[in-house]
């Protein structure tokens, strides 16, 4: 019988991140559900059935994270699995003529908080005999699809956010936490529109497998629970 384990779900109050939280509480894991309005979240974790207990968490603010890493210390004393989920996808421009002050705010939000939180949550991570991040990245963000062009700040956040997990996965190679990313293709939340050809639930399943399958690879990309390029 698979052991219970404490999973942290970032930007968890709705889209991808409540339907994972939905998945993994259906498994019986301890779900901490994070919202930067932690009332929504609250509202949402009172509908789920399970274990799920909602944080505020605004990923773009290191006091926030602090002070989770505490609470997660104190009450659990070890994170088995981050899932660095939360993100924004603002404008469509191309690199030429993008305001580069967005580009910055959305590498805020897809990748400077995913690493600054991830760094958080290594030292509880690697408490756990099994620890894993999880990176909710993008076909978007694939090395071929830059050739697409527009959008130009979200594809960037997330071609960074698969370099940092090839990194990090590598840096820690010696460890037992293991760091992979994911797509989960176009998804009909309020960021992929109504118009996107998959249903939440199919979007999240591959986080709920690299967080819960007995055995996972590290340092790799994945889509429909199969390895993809990068």
């Amino acid at each position: 019988m698979m052991s219970a384990k404490i999973i942290l779900v970032t930007g968890g109050n709705r889209g991808i991140g409540r339907e994972i939280c939905r998945q993994l509480a259906a498994l019986g894991h301890t779900v901490l559900l994070g919202s930067r309005d932690l009332k929504k979240g609250e509202q949402v974790a009172a509908e789920m059935e399970g274990e799920v207990l909602p944080v505020k968490l605004e990923v773009a603010k290191e006091e926030d994270i602090n002070n989770l890493a505490t609470h997660i210390k104190d009450k659990f004393g070890k994170l088995d699995v981050l899932i660095n989920n939360a993100g924004i996808l603002v404008g469509q421009k191309g690199t030429v003529d993008v305001d580069i002050d967005e580009v910055k705010r959305i590498m805020e939000v897809n990748f400077y908080a995913p690493w600054r939180l991830s760094q958080a949550m290594i030292p509880l991570l690697k408490n756990s005999p099994d620890g894993r991040i999880v990176n909710m990245s993008s076909g978007m963000g694939e090395w071929d699809s830059l050739r697409l062009g527009n959008y130009a700040g979200y594809r960037l956040s997330k071609t960074s956010l698969n370099a940092l997990t090839v990194q990090m996965a590598s840096e820690l190679s010696g460890t037992k936490v293991k760091v992979n990313a994911m797509c989960p293709g176009w998804v009909k939340t309020d960021m992929g529109g109504a118009g996107a050809d998959r249903q939440v639930e199919e979007g999240a399943d591959t986080a709920t497998w690299l967080a819960t399958a007995d055995t996972i690879p590290s340092g790799k990309f994945f889509r429909d629970r199969k390895e993809i390029s990068w």
